[in-house]
């Protein structure tokens, strides 16, 4: 193989020789260019991002993990009532009944109730409430941000223990 090159290159005129060397070079500077170059760019934003995307990951995987748990655990003390009289009793005794544009029971076990604003901070705080004296869980929330700083409009689906 080696042989049959030496050759060929020994029967071409030095113009020819000059251009093969040239059109190799080329070769060589583009393939540099438009492929080693990139490639090496493109491994460097990857060493950078990978500790992120791994803290990512594993904080990922403690709230799939606490989410489990959580969904496993009993509610505290489920009350025997609907989701709806608990939910409407709750938002009383927190003061957030004013609040309450409908409360719509869906089947036996959900309701769905619907604040159009509401302050970010009493809505979650409610919610421990319900899900800590009364066993209900949030079972699907769309959650906008109002035109107020920190309040929310909040259309939820709840769900009884």
């Amino acid at each position: 193989m080696m042989d049959a090159l030496i050759r060929f290159w020994r029967s071409r005129v030095p113009r020819e020789r000059l251009v093969l060397a040239g059109a190799a070079l080329l070769v060589l500077a583009l393939g540099f260019a438009y492929g080693w170059l990139p490639l090496q760019r493109e491994a460097a934003q990857l060493r950078q991002t990978l500790p992120q995307l791994r803290a990512q990951a594993q904080q990922l995987q403690q709230e799939a993990q606490e989410a489990a748990r959580l969904r496993a655990r009993p509610a505290a003390n489920p009350g025997t009532g609907s989701p709806a009289s608990a939910v409407e009793q709750r938002a009383l005794a927190m003061g957030l009944r004013g609040q309450i544009e409908s409360i719509v029971p869906q089947d036996a076990g959900r309701v769905r109730v619907v604040l159009p604003q509401v302050a970010f901070d009493a809505w979650i705080g409610w919610l421990g409430e319900l899900q800590a004296r009364d066993g209900v869980r949030v079972e699907s929330a769309q959650i906008e941000a109002a035109g107020v700083a920190g309040m929310v409009r909040v259309d939820a689906v709840l769900a009884g223990g």
